[in-house]
């Protein structure tokens, strides 16, 4: 997405500024509120590196792996001694992502089930 605001860079006023006419700005709000999405959404749709973040304890969540192309559903665990574990939604056996060979390199929320809107 192209955006239409900047982030001030002069320390004489603070937040965002745009040289686009008000009518543009206006058509791409309306564009936005149309999608019916909050921010809070739209951050919720954002790939987390494990690296930065893992998510709460059983939780299920959508994964990306390193050496794999499609996403999965999985879980991450801690066991007692504190070392932590990544499985597959379904692998009940106790196999591992990575004793199957497959490294979760990010994961995110998994999005809310669908509603039916009257």
């Amino acid at each position: 997405m192209e955006r239409l605001t900047h982030k001030r860079a002069n320390e004489i006023k603070s937040g965002y500024w745009s040289p686009n006419k008000k009518d543009e700005l206006v058509q791409r709000l309306a564009e936005y509120e149309n999608t019916g999405m909050e921010p809070e959404c739209m951050k919720k749709n954002e790939w987390i590196p494990v690296a930065e973040k893992l998510p709460e304890t059983a939780d299920y969540v959508l994964v990306s792996f390193k050496n794999f192309s499609l996403p999965a559903i999985g879980r991450y665990e801690v066991n007692d001694e504190g070392d932590g574990a990544w499985y597959l939604q379904g692998c009940d056996d106790g196999d591992t992502c990575c004793s199957a060979g497959l490294f979760v390199n990010a994961w995110m929320p998994l999005p809310e089930a669908y509603k039916a809107v009257n």
